[in-house]
């Protein structure tokens, strides 16, 4: 994925890709343990893992999920910052565009209804880097 610059929060501010090793070790499980209970043979995916090096499949990143009891969305707090950042612009991208649009398109209710969604979801959405 593109990294672009975060400006929602300051540098020391970031929250690390992931937590899966500070997770791991509060249990006192090894990387090879905790990669055999994710199915793995050995012990080095766990490592790419813990050091950023990959990210995780779903599967397995809801397997850390089980393993530790903490949401996917904790155990890879900064993948998740990440991953909204880009959502979040390229909604405000659709948003513009589809405003763009004349009222007489022969779409005008479906872009509407696409426009109300996405002011609801603002509404909804206290997170939201783009309102």
């Amino acid at each position: 994925m593109k990294k672009l610059p975060n400006n929602k929060r300051k540098d020391e501010e970031r929250r690390f890709s992931n937590y899966v090793r500070i997770h791991r070790r509060n249990v006192g499980l090894s990387q090879r343990e905790l990669g055999q209970i994710l199915g793995y043979q050995n012990e080095f995916p766990i490592s790419k893992h813990e050091r950023f090096y990959c990210t995780p499949t779903l599967v397995t990143a809801l397997g850390y999920e089980i393993v530790f009891q903490v949401p996917v969305s904790e155990i890879f707090a900064g993948l998740k910052d990440q991953v909204e950042e880009h959502i979040e612009l390229r909604l405000a991208e659709l948003e513009t565009q589809l405003g763009q649009r004349g009222a007489r398109d022969r779409r005008a209710a479906t872009i509407a209804r696409k426009l109300e969604w996405l002011c609801e979801r603002k509404t909804l959405s206290p997170e939201s880097s783009w309102r």
